[in-house]
């Protein structure tokens, strides 16, 4: 699959999907990390609240625990539902 050569700009600012062009088995810069955060909070929040709160995993053991919880949650919804 062809890789795109867009900016972070760009890329994040698109309306298209693009989850199937993500390599999601190469690390991610801190630096993009951080660039990705920067341009989150250009997003609009209810009543301009802005109570934003973000936790950047970086651990892989910490990845695969908060995974296992989100699935549970996940799991749990499904029943409901």
């Amino acid at each position: 699959m062809p890789i795109l050569d867009l900016s972070i700009d760009t890329l994040l600012t698109t309306t298209r999907s693009v989850r199937k062009r993500l390599d999601l088995s190469r690390p991610v810069e801190p630096g993009v990390i951080d660039e990705c955060l920067e341009l989150a909070l250009q997003a609009p929040t209810a009543s301009n609240s802005q109570s934003w709160h973000f936790v950047v995993v970086t651990d892989p053991h910490q990845r695969q625990a908060l995974a296992t919880i989100y699935r549970k949650g996940a799991e749990r919804y499904r029943e409901l539902m």
